[in-house]
C-alpha cells in the first residue's frame, strides 16, 4: 500500500530503540526522511545506518527532551538537515517507573509530568508552527493503556501510581490538540502499546515485575499470556505499522483517537 507520504519529513523521538526504532524503520521503508532524535549516540547512528542501508534517508539528533530548549534545537536541527520544517511528529515519552504511592516525593511526580505531559506539549508547540503553514500534519504520541484504564496492582502484580495519575492527562492534551489543530489540516493521534517485545529493557521490566509479584520471570510471563486473546505478545514492527498508516495520506480523517495495539488484551488486563 501506498502511504502517500515520500518525501516528508519526520520527527521520532525515542527513534533509536523499541518502538520508537520500529517507527524510525517504517517511515523510512515508506520514503519519509527520518529525523532520529535519541540520548546514546552509538544507537542513534546504527539506527540512522540501517535506514540508509534500506535506502532511506535518516539523520541523526543526540539530546535530552527533558530539557525543554531541547525541542526548538531539534526542529532547527530538521530545517538545517532537510530544509523544511517536520510534517510528521512522533513523541515517545520516557516511561513513568513503577512503585506504590508512598515512594515517590514531589519531585518524582514533577519529574514524571515533565516527561509525559509537559514535554509532549512543548513539543506540540515546537512542531505545529510549520504544519499550521503548510495545511498539513501528522502528530503521534506513544501512550499506555493506563491512559483509560489505570493499572490495578492487585491484579498487574505491580503499581503504576505515575503512570496512571499522568497517562490520562497527555490522552486529554492529545484530543485537546486535536481539536485546536484540526482546522489546520493537522491529526492528532495517541498509541497505547500492549506488551511489545522490545529487547532488554522489556526483559528488565517484567523482571521486576515478576520479583515484586514473588513469581519466578517464566511463571509471571506466562500468567500473563493467559490475559492475551491472541495467545502471543506484541512485535515492534506491528505498533509501527500502525504509526505509519497514521501519517499517511489515507487517514486523514482520524484524529483524537487513542488506538490500542494490545492483541486484545488492554481492558481485561487493566
Amino acid at each position: 500500500m501506498d502511504l502517500g507520504i515520500a518525501g516528508k519529513v519526520a520527527i521520532v523521538t525515542g527513534g533509536s530503540h523499541g518502538i520508537g526504532r520500529s517507527i524510525s524503520d517504517e517511515l523510512g521503508r515508506n520514503g519519509v526522511k527520518v529525523v532520529v532524535v535519541a540520548r546514546g549516540q552509538e544507537q542513534l547512528d546504527e539506527t540512522v545506518a540501517a535506514i540508509r542501508a534500506e535506502g532511506g534517508v535518516a539523520v541523526a539528533v543526540s539530546g535530552d527532551l527533558t530539557s525543554l530548549d531541547m525541542h526548538d534545537h531539534v526542529v532547527e536541527q530538521t530545517v538545517a538537515a532537510f530544509g523544511t520544517t517536520p510534517d510528521i511528529a512522533i513523541y515517545s515519552p520516557v516511561a513513568p517507573p513503577p512503585g506504590p504511592f508512598e515512594q515517590f516525593t514531589d519531585e518524582d511526580f514533577d519529574r514524571s509530568y515533565a516527561y509525559v505531559v509537559k514535554g509532549f506539549a512543548h513539543f506540540v508547540r515546537a512542531v505545529s508552527p510549520g504544519m499550521k503553514q503548510k495545511r498539513w500534519g501528522r502528530i503521534i504520541t506513544i501512550g499506555s493503556g493506563c491512559g483509560k484504564w489505570p493499572v490495578r496492582s492487585s491484579t498487574a502484580g505491580f503499581d503504576y501510581v505515575l503512570a496512571n495519575t499522568n497517562r490520562p492527562a497527555a490522552l486529554g492534551l492529545s484530543r485537546s490538540m486535536a481539536d485546536a489543530l484540526g482546522p489546520f489540516g493537522i491529526t492528532v493521534n495517541t498509541i497505547p502499546p500492549g506488551f511489545v517485545e522490545t529487547g532488554e529493557n522489556y526483559q528488565a521490566w517484567f523482571q521486576y515485575c515478576a520479583d515484586n509479584a514473588g513469581q519466578s520471570y517464566d511463571e509471571f510471563m506466562a500468567r500473563l499470556l493467559k490475559r492475551i486473546p491472541l495467545n502471543r505478545f506484541g512485535r515492534p514492527e506491528e505498533v509501527g505499522h500502525l504509526a505509519a498508516f497514521l501519517c499517511s495520506q489515507s487517514a486523514g480523517y482520524i484524529t483524537g483517537q487513542y488506538l490500542v495495539v494490545d492483541g486484545g488484551n488492554m481492558e481485561t488486563y487493566y
